[in-house]
């Protein structure tokens, strides 16, 4: 903030950064507490503006400037996942666990009014617009890679394709995955059902094993969207703001899991 104004921009000169006793937000607690808050429960800026007494210019403001400013430090904090697949790819080689899990989850945005953005956010399987991202995450809480965002309409599978998995290790995946098979990497993925034909009872038996396991990432993207912004339908769009809220609301998560992983058999 000595060389950019809240709003992101640039400054003509250096100057020492100083909170004023006037501003709405005195304190960096207030200022963490601003963006916390509006990532926890995802007002409209009217009402977040109203809260911390400014207007909703201001809160518009304060939230694309504070978020630029809670990504920065959560990227310091060593909690900020990978985000395109070279990054992914140096996390992995120093990363001692070789089983990994990963899955996609959609978030619902308004209506687009162009029509063409209409038809390509539109989720067939949700039956909404959304947009969508790809999580690959530790068998024990800590998401390593969220991919960038996606339209809607674009299969988990595609998605997929755009990262690698590296020889060596084993990826637990559900049958969405179907025909996704990275060369030497061990595929752990239940059996689908044959087209008019039943799964035999050691295959239902398998599947049940499997996927109970693999459920994990359903918790640890669930505990991602205990933060309402990418939850509910987010409204916000300029300065790329959907693609980067996932990544913070998922070093959030990182945040708090590092220091309280997830009691599962294997690890207590």
């Amino acid at each position: 903030l000595s060389k950019h104004e809240i709003s992101g921009k640039k400054k003509s000169g250096f100057r020492r950064f100083v909170i004023y006793q006037s501003s709405p937000l005195p304190s960096y607690g207030d200022r963490l507490c601003f963006i916390l808050f509006y990532f926890k429960h995802n007002p409209v800026q009217e009402v977040q503006a109203d809260l911390f007494d400014m207007e909703q210019g201001q809160a518009n403001a304060y939230i694309h400037g504070l978020q630029t400013i809670l990504n920065l430090a959560l990227e310091r904090a060593k909690c900020m996942p990978a985000r395109t697949n070279a990054e992914f790819q140096t996390i992995l080689k120093t990363f001692e666990d070789k089983e990994l899990i990963h899955d996609g989850s959609e978030r619902e945005v308004p209506r687009p009014q162009d029509k063409d953005l209409q038809e390509n956010q539109y989720s067939g399987k949700k039956k909404k617009h959304t947009i969508k991202n790809a999580f690959v995450a530790s068998m024990f809480g800590v998401i390593l890679f969220v991919s960038p965002t996606y339209a809607g309409r674009v299969h988990d599978k595609s998605i997929a394709d755009n990262y690698h998995i590296p020889p060596g290790f084993s990826l637990w995946q559900d049958t969405g995955y179907q025909g996704y098979s990275p060369v030497d990497v061990d595929i752990i993925q239940p059996t689908k059902k044959p087209k008019g034909k039943d799964l035999t009872e050691d295959q239902k038996n398998m599947n049940r094993s499997i996927s109970s396991v693999r459920v994990r990432i359903e918790h640890f993207i669930g505990g991602v969207k205990r933060y309402r912004i990418v939850k509910d339908e987010c409204r916000a769009y300029k300065n790329d703001f959907r693609d980067k809220i996932i990544g913070a609301c998922t070093a959030l998560y990182n945040f708090r899991i590092i220091e309280n992983k997830p009691q599962y058999a294997d690890n207590q």
